[in-house]
């Protein structure tokens, strides 16, 4: 007995209408590729059998290339023209070399226009395009229509093989390095407005004795302010250690330990002010000499005694 599921037909029914669509898209998929194979192959699909016997029929160079050149399409650019022009040049000899008939000269200049062109544009590498250029010969040495085609034999395969391999594929890189797109990148600025700049004051201009005057005032206020420092030495007596709640048995030499501290600091600091000053008085002798600010190494100062 057959199973329902529900109020509709039954699982065997459904099954057998399910695989009937499934080779009907098997089928189809199948014709498609079959027709996709048909499209790629190459007879006639570049040179007429017109155009074959009109080039097999010129005798020199000249016309030949003439020939190629209003027959084949040509990139735009006059040296990417000339290479790809010699190179269906001489697959065309190498055709008549071999004694090709019409059908074997078109279909081998498909293939090789056919790989050149992919590889280009693809950017493929060298392994690439020759795999992409041995389906195609396969496709046109192989009686197994409607997929291909037995157009060239055995030795006719293997002497296209080698001619490219020792041609084509052997200068592989510089055909790809004179086929890459070069980018070039052209910027321009363009100012969407302009602002004018204000004159300088008159005065903003000083002259150089009037900047040398303004050294000058500078080191007399520095010698001022040095002048004003005061350099008294200053003591701790024991009345302040008395205030501080220091014992009376150690204050006389707690007292005399801090002054003599106080003592040579007072001097180290007398040192540092008197060595600033003659540096100082050395940069005003200079300036008023003319020779501009020297630039020197200070001396060392001397280190504070620790207390």
């Amino acid at each position: 007995a057959l199973s329902h599921n529900g109020p509709g037909r039954p699982v065997g029914e459904r099954a057998r209408r399910g695989c009937g669509k499934g080779q009907e898209r098997r089928a189809a998929w199948k014709d498609g590729r079959k027709r996709r194979r048909m499209a790629r192959q190459l007879t006639w699909k570049h040179l007429s059998v017109e155009q074959v016997e009109a080039y097999l029929s010129l005798t020199d160079a000249p016309s030949r290339l003439a020939f190629l050149t209003a027959a084949s399409e040509l990139p735009s650019d006059p040296e990417l023209a000339g290479i790809t022009l010699d190179l269906y040049h001489y697959t065309l000899q190498f055709a008549q070399r071999q004694r090709f008939t019409a059908d074997k000269v078109s279909v081998l200049y498909s293939i090789v226009k056919e790989t050149h062109d992919v590889a280009m544009a693809q950017f493929l590498p060298a392994r690439k395009a020759y795999e992409h250029f041995r389906e195609l010969l396969l496709m046109h040495s192989v009686q197994r229509p409607p997929f291909s085609v037995g157009l060239f034999t055995l030795s006719d395969a293997k002497a296209i093989t080698d001619f490219l391999s020792a041609g084509y594929f052997r200068h592989y890189l510089l055909y790809k390095y004179a086929f890459t797109k070069k980018t070039e990148l052209s910027f321009a600025t363009v100012y969407t407005h302009t602002q004018s700049v204000p004159l300088l004051p008159e005065p903003f201009l000083q002259p150089m004795d009037l900047a040398e005057q303004e050294d000058k005032k500078l080191a007399r206020l520095e010698q001022e302010q040095l002048a004003t420092l005061s350099t008294e030495a200053v003591t701790v007596t024991a009345e302040e250690l008395e205030q501080t709640g220091v014992p009376a048995d150690v204050r006389e030499k707690l007292l005399a330990a801090v002054n003599d501290t106080l003592a040579a600091a007072h001097k180290a600091m007398e040192d540092k002010f008197a060595l600033e000053h003659a540096q100082l008085q050395e940069r005003v002798a200079t300036l008023s000499a003319g020779g501009g600010s020297p630039v020197k190494a200070l001396a060392p100062v001397p280190a504070e005694p620790e207390a």
